[in-house]
């Protein structure tokens, strides 16, 4: 498996029309550069994109599963089998629609510096991309497999809880998502193996090391709580199954319509507005893929 992180930049935007005094009015300067990304997408490729509602009629899909009768038991002879039941259950994904625009004045566009069309068009599409993935970080957050290391910071001992919850073979990769900050106090765990020490067997942007068998990557996304607490993830890949039977990740985009970027000319007023849209849903699909694990700040 080859996951690289996507990165995309993002700009928090001030409501209102950009106009002339939002421009840099140049003299002679250097090469302008794009507006930086506070927090790079790190989740999202982690999830199943699921293209099952394009271009038909619905807003919701169903997704059915089958729940696990069990192990086999010792039956001694002439005694009877225990029947076991059989269930099912389903998860639903509604589609939402999340949206960013922005208009800029004629002024803008012929005085200013650089090119205030091609960057509004480049971040509203990153600013799409970053809601995808907050959202998908708040999907992981309904995690069911729960570690409460919220009296300790982080450590080698806290991250063994969360993995023996995942009551796996070892042939799964995992990924631990850490915060910056929590990044010293596990570099200082006698446990933790650095990159450099395993070679060039990196499989994402940000992977620092790992601890526990889990791959660490950090990430400003991974969210705290209540100030004092960081809820940190760990995320399981399957390997692809060998009889054919799907395996769904731990979260399921369900894409509706990709990025539409449109345009249109307000001619009263000189100026472009540009909006930017996508319809999609996210959701946990495979609670058994992900554990979350809180640790004191």
């Amino acid at each position: 498996m080859n996951i690289e992180a996507l990165k995309f930049n993002l700009q928090t935007f001030a409501t209102g029309t950009t106009k002339m005094a939002q421009m840099v009015n140049p003299q002679v300067m250097g090469d302008m550069i794009s507006a930086a990304l506070p927090k790079a997408i790190k989740f999202t490729p982690f999830a199943k994109i699921d293209n099952s509602l394009n271009g038909i009629p619905g807003d919701t899909l169903t997704i059915p599963s089958w729940g696990y009768i069990g192990d086999a038991d010792d039956v001694a002879e002439g005694a009877d089998v225990t029947i076991s039941q059989m269930s099912s259950s389903t998860k639903t994904i509604k589609v939402k629609k999340a949206v960013k625009g922005v208009e800029i004045t004629d002024e803008a566009k012929l005085s200013g510096y650089g090119d205030p069309i091609g960057e509004a068009t480049h971040q509203l599409t990153m600013s799409i991309a970053s809601k995808v993935e907050n959202d998908v970080v708040k999907a992981l957050g309904e995690a069911t497999l729960i570690v409460d290391k919220g009296t300790e910071k982080i450590s080698y001992a806290g991250v063994v809880a969360g993995v023996d919850k995942f009551a796996e073979e070892d042939d799964m990769e995992k990924f631990l998502f850490v915060h910056p900050t929590q990044v010293t106090t596990l570099r200082q765990d006698v446990n933790f193996i650095d990159k450099t020490k395993y070679g060039n067997d990196v499989m994402m942007t940000g992977e620092i090391g790992m601890i526990s068998g889990c791959r660490v990557v950090k990430s400003r996304r991974v969210p705290e709580e209540g100030g004092t607490k960081f809820n940190n993830f760990i995320i399981a890949t399957t390997p692809e199954s060998t009889d054919g039977t799907p395996v769904l990740p731990a979260v399921t985009i369900l894409m509706k319509r990709n990025v539409i970027l449109e345009a249109d000319r307000d001619i009263v007023g000189g100026k472009d507005v540009i909006v930017a849209n996508e319809h999609y849903g996210v959701k946990l699909t495979n609670e058994s893929k992900v554990v979350k694990i809180t640790f004191l700040k």
